[in-house]
């Protein structure tokens, strides 16, 4: 199962902008490029498709050399390296990436979006503002995705909110949004890296994570839980980015070509990736893990209501807010077809 959709994952996070090898022109620009999956033969096999198609149509006048599986350090790591010139591009979390786009968090709101049409619609509506706002930060967005279903995956059943407070929730200490909603329903998160999460499981440190299908089996964090949440409360969302001087020294026609290629393959692998997360959520279940279903669904969105409300003017204005569920009321599903895709 992670064997098929790592490489996936490098087609998806990379979305045909950048991997590559070193090429041979004489004048090369040379980007720095992070990645959070590891080598294996599958990414290896990708990468160098993309490499030649991206060699055909920048002349070799680009070439990408890509950190594998950590190598230049953890997400956060990586951004700062980006900031001091270290690294040139990376996929980053939305927690992340609202360092410089502080209008993205909206997207990654709790019990706001139930289907991937509000998903594309709030994306589609916010995104011209949202890369110029990075762009005035000194990031280029190369595109935004989706990374599957905000699911909890967890040692011991969870079906409501007092559940949760029973237990060790891990926090993404990036997530202000994450910390809000604990402080506010009264859980206590226990802080770890990204890196950190599978080993926090391991030895019991944490109980809960919150992730999408896909997410958890690529970093193997389902190995160290038994049940996992059957309705989403959310979508993760993240963008790939390069650092703007990194992008501006790049040539008018290589950066055409580049925008040209991430543009071609953007909404074919974000398509397979909501696919695939879903094959994988089934994967799990036929695998031993044990489909929870909320037992008031109301309190979860009622408290993603609130978190919202409280976060206004810290992270988003209360007109993005608005905007954001108006979008969602436009586009939300019917009862029945929400039972039927949940099922």
């Amino acid at each position: 199962m992670r064997k098929s959709f790592i490489a996936l994952l490098l087609g998806a996070t990379l979305l045909g902008a950048v991997p590559g090898t070193a090429f041979t022109a004489a004048e090369q620009i040379v980007l720095k490029v992070a990645v959070p999956i590891p080598r294996t033969q599958e990414v290896a096999i990708e990468a160098k498709k993309y490499n030649d198609k991206l060699a055909a149509l920048t002349n070799n006048a680009v070439s990408v050399r890509i950190y594998w599986g950590g190598a230049a350090g953890d997400d956060v790591d990586v951004l700062r390296k980006m900031r001091a010139g270290q690294m040139d591009g990376a996929p980053l979390s939305l927690e992340l990436v609202s360092g410089f786009v502080r209008q993205a968090l909206v997207l990654a709101s709790l019990a706001l979006f139930n289907n991937y049409k509000q998903v594309d619609a709030a994306r589609a509506a916010l995104t011209p503002a949202m890369d110029k706002e990075a762009y005035d930060n000194g990031f280029k967005v190369m595109a935004w995705a989706d990374i599957g279903r905000l699911r909890l995956l967890s040692k011991k059943s969870i079906t409501s909110i007092a559940d949760l407070k029973r237990m060790r929730p891990w926090l993404y200490p990036q997530s202000e949004m994450l910390k809000e909603f604990y402080r506010s329903v009264g859980a206590n998160g226990v802080p770890l890296g990204i890196a950190e999460v599978y080993a926090g499981l391991q030895t019991n440190m944490i109980d809960v994570v919150w992730a999408s299908a896909l997410i958890s089996a690529a970093l193997q964090w389902h190995s160290g839980t038994q049940y996992i949440s059957q309705q989403g409360l959310g979508f993760i969302s993240g963008a790939f980015v390069f650092r703007r001087p990194a992008w501006d020294a790049l040539p008018k026609q290589v950066q055409d070509s580049m925008i040209s290629l991430s543009a071609e393959r953007a909404r074919e692998n974000q398509l397979e990736l909501r696919k695939q997360d879903e094959r994988t959520y089934q994967r799990l279940v036929q695998r031993g893990h044990i489909p929870l279903r909320t037992s008031n669904p109301k309190e979860w969105w009622d408290a993603g209501r609130a978190l919202r409300q409280r976060m206004v003017g810290r992270v988003y204005t209360k007109e993005l807010v608005e905007k954001a569920e108006q979008i969602a009321a436009k586009y939300a599903e019917a009862p029945e077809e929400m039972a039927a895709a949940r099922r």
